[in-house]
């Protein structure tokens, strides 16, 4: 509980945060037969205890997600537990954190499976099953990877298509974006929206720390993100700001469901170029 604190201290130097869980605090058992609530009874847990109760949520996160995102509509799992506390921060774009008492929930990402029913081109339901990388906290150490993403005062607040539109360059100097993408941002829906904008950040870390002209590919900064198989290269023709149609065959994934952001590098400029966010092309 005292690293669970710090990691907590660490989180809030950063910004206003809360803490939110899927059930009451007071029946959570840290360790076999030892709750919160006893801890919490234990004086000299006293300023501690009074921390965690001012950070404290107590609306279920299913009240704190955006409208018509539930974490219900997919199936999450880490370590072989099904983990829907972690599917709501990844839905939020949010950071994970847990107690530190187990080497699978250790370190600053969990790789997350995750699965849910999507509609193929026939329209069919078919199950897609993907790891996807969760930011996460279960010690003090595990902030340090995630200190710009957590100080980036700013991004969170932008809640419409048209400020992130008209705020791009300040937030993603290393990203440059073709003219459609104005129009694909205005059509996502909100719980689309909160995920493209951190897949955003992410790709603007991604894009600041890479060294393009001994790297010919980044290192990816907690994104997945994969070029598209090569028969389905044909769908990612974009004509570009040049007029040139190129292959943006790069994407990064956002969710529920089977959304795209598609992209190409730009080695020459050190960016990244964003020609598509929507579903998955084809589908």
């Amino acid at each position: 509980m005292n690293e669970f604190v710090r990691v907590l201290r660490g989180a809030r130097a950063w910004r206003d945060i809360a803490l939110v869980t899927k059930a009451p605090l007071a029946t959570a058992e840290l360790a076999a037969g030892y709750y919160f609530q006893q801890w919490a009874a234990d004086n000299r847990n006293r300023t501690q205890r009074q921390f965690i109760k001012a950070l404290r949520n107590r609306a279920p996160f299913a009240d704190v997600l955006p409208q018509n995102a539930s974490p219900e509509e997919a199936e999450y799992e880490c370590a072989g537990e099904i983990v829907e506390g972690v599917g709501a921060a990844h839905l939020m774009d949010g950071l994970a954190v847990s107690l530190p008492v187990s080497l699978a929930w250790s370190g600053p990402w969990l790789d997350v499976t995750v699965r849910r029913l999507v509609e193929t081109d026939a329209g069919d339901l078919s199950m897609e099953q993907a790891v996807e990388p969760v930011r996460h906290a279960a010690r003090r150490a595990d902030l340090d990877p995630h200190e710009k993403w957590g100080c980036s005062v700013g991004l969170e607040a932008v809640g419409s298509a048209a400020q992130l539109w008209e705020q791009r360059a300040d937030f993603f100097p290393r990203l440059q974006f073709l003219p459609r993408v104005k129009g694909d941002l205005e059509r996502l829906e909100l719980r689309w929206f909160i995920q493209v904008r951190g897949l955003l950040a992410r790709l603007q870390l991604s894009a600041a720390a890479w060294e393009s002209g001994s790297s010919a590919v980044p290192e990816w900064q907690g994104a997945k993100v994969t070029p598209e198989h090569e028969q389905r290269k044909g769908l990612c023709l974009f004509r570009d700001i040049d007029g040139e149609e190129r292959c943006f065959e790069w994407h990064g994934r956002f969710t529920p469901g089977p959304g795209r952001l598609h992209f190409r590098l730009v080695p020459e400029e050190g960016t990244f170029r964003v020609a598509y966010i929507g579903r998955k092309l084809g589908s």
